[in-house]
């Protein structure tokens, strides 16, 4: 799509969502490299330990994995993940802050790149926080994590070493000029 000779510029730019993955197991020690560059993302308050609402668990279960795919089409997916990341913001670490989404978002951007880099393929799947029709299916991901109220679950985020196989479609954007805006919004 573009070319670049930063490395990094190209990794996000020409990173996928990826939804096959191959039959291969992903390390400890490259998943705590995920996350602890999810950690290190940017949030709200202090740079202190009382500030970071957000927070993960490392699913690799099979029947947790079922559960979570709700019986969606479009979710079934999930089940050949290797692992699934949820991320979660523990709302009672500041109370005060109620951006936690935004913290949570940035963290999975982290390990989004990250995990690009280690050549594993990434999807992040909505947890309807804001979506009145799917209240039952929220309650079933919360019952299905054992999340206590102060626990809100943001995301999911699987992951797997890419399939090959996989049809990729070229992701088509809107132009640069139609999406900056200088000073003011100019309509």
């Amino acid at each position: 799509m573009y070319e670049d000779n930063n490395d990094i510029v190209n990794l996000v730019i020409n990173r996928r969502s990826h939804r096959k993955y191959l039959n291969k197991n992903i390390s400890d020690d490259i998943i705590e490299n995920i996350i602890n560059c999810g950690r290190n993302a940017p949030f709200g308050g202090k740079p202190k330990p009382d500030c970071q609402v957000t927070e993960y668990i490392i699913i690799r279960d099979e029947e947790i994995k079922e559960k979570l795919s709700l019986n969606y089409e479009d979710r079934q997916f999930i089940k050949n993940a290797p692992v699934i990341i949820a991320i979660l913001a523990n709302k009672n670490n500041d109370p005060k802050y109620e951006e936690y989404i935004l913290s949570s978002a940035l963290s999975i951007e982290n390990m989004i790149i990250v995990a690009e880099s280690f050549g594993i393929g990434t999807c992040v799947l909505s947890c309807f926080i804001n979506y009145q029709k799917h209240i039952e299916d929220k309650k079933i991901s919360r019952e299905t994590l054992n999340l206590p109220d102060n626990i809100e679950l943001v995301a999911l985020l699987t992951l797997g070493y890419k399939d090959d196989n996989e049809e990729m479609p070229m992701k088509e954007l809107r132009r640069y000029k139609d999406v900056v805006h200088f000073n003011t919004y100019d309509n």
